[in-house]
Order: structure tokens, then C-alpha cells, then sequence
């Protein structure tokens, strides 16, 4: 993911739109918001640039414009025509122009600082617009009007012709003589009782925050699901219905070994869960500091923690039990990551999606074939693997590898009998020959332990 130094807030959220969507582009890439920079032309005291983007073969002065309908103008015409169904056609100002004059501005001030590399590198003009925007502009000049859904793979076009000539350093030093020393990296939640503490987790699509709510002073958890916004409107309603999926399937249950979400926002298309912030470790962190004893009974709580969701109404299955799910406060386990989740009835979440970056080294032999007809046995097969791994200390193998795993008893000589064959009848291949309820494989550990 790009770095995003946040030299001012973006004023609207198309704004924001456009700097998620560029902070898709690799981490050798340094994007700039909102930065004011001195004028040197038309006696402009000093300029607002929207995003600059700097990349090893090209700096952008990139401007946001949030249109809705088609466009018709000319480079030289003063005013271009929006026209919209059902409204009257409305004047809209030329863009290009402007977006060239703080391009110049910007290609002054850093050739000043280096007049070498900006000598070989390119600056260039964008004005992008929502996605899918028809547009009849006559434009003969270097200033790319694009819209959104177009600007990654623009910039990674353009990216493959040009010859790169920054270096990470000169990006950087770059950014610095740009925004001042500082460079410091915000993040913002679009909710003023909210604050972000620190960043946890990032992807493409997620973002994990610590968080505090200013008005109860309480610490939270924060999962963004960003909406990408490349997708057509069909696919992104799509997205969405399933980006909530989490905070539908946990909202609602209510049990010592589940974590508690507290709330789920919306804003500009992404999806905010706010869970209660659970001080502690996950399993996947200690997979080698374990007594058996204390691995069982970890995963005997989860176990009665996830037959809640199971007996729930509509009955909820996780589909994702993994040492990395379970996280660990104090003696207690709570369960997370209900984002695979199925649940009755509403069987939108397929094969791929369940499996796709997920480990399959948890996952039962039924999830290969019928995700979808996922029952509660097939979280027994997750827990009988994830303890399997913590007595072991062996990941087990995936059910596509077609290799049998050896007993956990063949592998830890002091285990009890009757607790490495628990665990195989919780792993076995055939949902009919597990446990048949994730209570009963608890009630077998308690035993056991």
C-alpha cells in the first residue's frame, strides 16, 4: 500500500475517494493531500493541490471533481455543460486550465529544489471525475481528465512506458521539501467521537484500528471494509451486502467467548465495525509456548463459545476457526473474524471466497466442495486442526494435499490416548464421523483435560 502523508483533511469525500483508491498502488509510492504550495503564476498568492502523487517516473497534481452526468466542453472554452437525467442542463468550470497552472507550480518548486532530477523526471496534470462518467471533451493537451475507475491502471501504464528515475530517497526527500519535516501519518475515522490510537492491521481491503471513544473514554476495536470504488455500481452493491456480513452474523450474540460488536456505521460506501477492545494475544502468536493442558482448554472455551452461534437463530458457522481467530485475555478466549461466516439461509458467500487467502490447513474437507452447505461440524474440523497445531506443534495438513496426518499422540508421547483420539474424530475427513455439535467436543475436552 502507497504511504499517505496527510498534509491537510480532504475537503469532500470524492476527495477521500481518490486517495483510497491511489493508496492501492505499491509502498515505494509517497501520495500527498491536500498541500499548499506558493503561486508563481496568474499573481496567485499561493495554490491548493487536491493529491500529489510522486512515483519513481512521474510526479502527478492530481484534482478531484465530483460530476454527476455527462460532460461536454472544450480545452478552451471557459465552462463545460454537465447534462443530467431529469435536470436541466448546468455550467461547470474548465478545469484543465487550472489543473495545468498548479502542475507548472508544482514542477517550479521542486525543480528549484532539484533541478537535475526533475529534469528527467515528468510532472503531470489529472482531473478525475467518478467513475464511469461520460465525457465528450475536446482536450489536444498533456492534462488527462480520467475517471476513477481508470486512474490505477493509468498510472500503472504509464509506470511500465517511462523510464524510472527517483530514487525511494529522493521520493522522500522529495515529500520533505513538499510538506515541511514532519511527514507525519494520519489516519482519520469520518466519526468525531472517534479517535484512532494507532493502525494494527492494513490491506487492500481492511484496515484494523485501536481506537477510543472520546465520549466514554473506552478503547475499541475498528475494522474498516473499504469500498472499491473501481467496481461498477452493480458489483459494489454487492461488496456491500457481504462487507457487513461480520457485523450481522456477531452483532446480535452475546457470550463471554465472542467478542461484542458495539456498533456498525457506514460512510461514502465503507463499511465500520466497532467491536469491544479485547487486551490480549492471539494463539497464532504462542504456537510454541503452550502446555497441552492449556491448549485445551483454550480451544474447549471457543468450542462452547462457538456452539452460541450455532444454536443461534438463524444459526451462524464461522467457517474460519484458526489459532489466528482466537485471541486470549487474561484465561479467557474470544472468538473473532466472523467475515466467512454463513449463515442460514443466506448462502451469497461461495467456495472461493471462503478459501481464497485463508489458511487450508483449518478449513474441512467439506469447504473444498460445498461452502455453502457448511453445518457446525465443519468448525469442529477447524478447532480439532487448530489444536492439533497447539499440542503438536505441527500445522496439520491440508485436506488437498491428500497426506494423512500422523496421530498427535505418534507426535507428543506424553499426550493421553484418549485425548489424540478426540482429536482425530474432530478432524476426520466425513462430517458424520466428527462430533456432532461443537458443545459435545467440548464436553469431550473437559473431560479429557
Amino acid at each position: 500500500m502507497a504511504q499517505i502523508i496527510v498534509a491537510g483533511n480532504p475537503v469532500n469525500e470524492f476527495e477521500k475517494t481518490v486517495a483510497r483508491t491511489l493508496g492501492h498502488l505499491p509502498d515505494d509510492v509517497l501520495l500527498l493531500t491536500n498541500v499548499v504550495l506558493p503561486g508563481f503564476y496568474h499573481k496567485q498568492s499561493n495554490i491548493e493541490i487536491d493529491l500529489i502523487l510522486l512515483t519513481r517516473h512521474a510526479v502527478y497534481a492530481i484534482e478531484s471533481k465530483y460530476w454527476q452526468g455527462e460532460i461536454k466542453g472544450h480545452v478552451n472554452q471557459k465552462n463545460w455543460v454537465v447534462y443530467r437525467e431529469g435536470n436541466p442542463p448546468h455550467q461547470i468550470e474548465n478545469p484543465l486550465q487550472r489543473s495545468e497552472m498548479k502542475a507548472k507550480t508544482l514542477n517550479t518548486i521542486l525543480s528549484r529544489w532539484n533541478s537535475g532530477l526533475m529534469g528527467k523526471l515528468r510532472t503531470k496534470a489529472l482531473v478525475v471525475v467518478p467513475p464511469y462518467t461520460p465525457m465528450e471533451v475536446d482536450n489536444p493537451t498533456d492534462i488527462e481528465l480520467v475517471p476513477l475507475e481508470r486512474l490505477l491502471p493509468l498510472i500503472k501504464e504509464q509506470a511500465a512506458r517511462m523510464q524510472p528515475e527517483a530514487s525511494d530517497k529522493q521520493l522522500k526527500e522529495m515529500a520533505q521539501h513538499l510538506v515541511g519535516k514532519s511527514l507525519a501519518v494520519e489516519e482519520y475515522l469520518p466519526f468525531e467521537n472517534y479517535k484512532v490510537h494507532s493502525i494494527l492491521k492494513s490491506s487492500t481491503r481492511s484496515i484494523s484500528y485501536k481506537a477510543e471513544n472520546n465520549l466514554t473514554g473506552k478503547l475499541v476495536f475498528i475494522k474498516k471494509l473499504s469500498s472499491d470504488v473501481n467496481q461498477p455500481p452493480d458489483k459494489l452493491a454487492m461488496w456491500k451486502n457481504r462487507a457487513i456480513r461480520e457485523a450481522r452474523a456477531t452483532a446480535r450474540l452475546q457470550h463471554p467467548n465472542i467478542v461484542s460488536v458495539l456498533d456498525v456505521l457506514e460512510d461514502q460506501g465503507n463499511i465500520y465495525v466497532i467491536s469491544e477492545w479485547v487486551d490480549g494475544w492471539n494463539l497464532a502468536d504462542k504456537m510454541d509456548g503452550l502446555s497441552w493442558r492449556e491448549a485445551v482448554g483454550y480451544v474447549a472455551q471457543a468450542a462452547e463459545g462457538i456452539d452460541v452461534a450455532h444454536r443461534s437463530a438463524p444459526p451462524i458457522i464461522h467457517r474460519n476457526l484458526t489459532p489466528a481467530s482466537l485471541r486470549i485475555a487474561g484465561q479467557a478466549v474470544k472468538i473473532t473474524n466472523f467475515s466467512a461466516a454463513r449463515i442460514e439461509g443466506d448462502p451469497s458467500i461461495v467456495f472461493t471466497e471462503v478459501i481464497h487467502g485463508r489458511d487450508p490447513a483449518y478449513a474441512a474437507p467439506e469447504l473444498f466442495s460445498n461452502a455453502s452447505g457448511a453445518d457446525p461440524r465443519s468448525d469442529v474440523y477447524g478447532l480439532g486442526a487448530t489444536l492439533y497445531h497447539l499440542i503438536t506443534r505441527r500445522k496439520p495438513e491440508s485436506f488437498l494435499s491428500h497426506t494423512a496426518n500422523p496421530e498427535a499422540a505418534s507426535l507428543v508421547p506424553e499426550l493421553p490416548k484418549e485425548l489424540s483420539t478426540a482429536i482425530a474424530r474432530a478432524m476426520q475427513p466425513l462430517p458424520a464421523n466428527r462430533f456432532a455439535s461443537a458443545k459435545d467436543f467440548a464436553e469431550a475436552l473437559r473431560t479429557l483435560s
